[in-house]
């Protein structure tokens, strides 16, 4: 007869080669499972900013794209004035339009390099030049100047029949766009 010591005493029995195969492979599966979820989602994450990225300039290129081609008209009128010396109907363009959202500064500058007409009181009658250096006013067609990450300068020239007759500068800020 046996006692309880001897059940105390007997051996157990050490796991197959086939279970101790099968938890490691099992336990591989997992990791390499949970690893390629993880990089998965990290490159989708990646996907996602980059193309937002994207989108972002995209929509400025466009903003900046529409600018230029409402500059063109915008010059006409304001040309019209300008050959009547209608300075303060010119002003009044440059109210209405700085009354809406984006545009900060606008101002006609003169073929002498003075600045004429302002949204800003305090610019008129000074040279443009010493306000900013580093934007070229002989132009003869419109151009942006990047200012900051959400803004542009715009220089339209105004042709007379045989010279140009003025500068329109405008400083424009780009609306944040919602992403989807």
């Amino acid at each position: 007869m046996k006692n309880s010591n001897d059940f105390m005493g007997e051996s157990r029995t050490r796991p197959s080669f086939f279970r101790k195969l099968l938890f490691v492979l099992v336990s591989a599966l997992l990791i390499s499972l949970a690893g390629g979820i993880l990089l998965v989602r990290y490159q989708g994450e990646q996907k996602l900013l980059r193309q937002s990225a994207l989108a972002r300039t995209s929509a400025v290129a466009m903003q900046r794209q529409d600018l230029k081609l409402f500059a063109l008209p915008f010059a006409w009128a304001v040309r019209k004035e300008l050959m009547k010396d209608n300075y303060e109907q010119i002003d009044e363009y440059f109210g209405q339009l700085i009354s809406k959202k984006g545009f900060d500064l606008i101002m006609l500058v003169t073929p002498s390099g003075i600045i004429r007409v302002s949204t800003d009181r305090k610019l008129q009658g000074r040279f443009f030049l010493l306000c900013y250096p580093d934007i070229n006013l002989n132009v003869t067609e419109t151009l942006s100047y990047r200012l900051q990450e959400r803004k542009s300068m715009f220089v339209v020239p105004i042709m007379g029949l045989n010279a140009k007759i003025g500068t329109i500068v405008f400083v424009y800020s780009y609306p944040v766009l919602s992403q989807p």
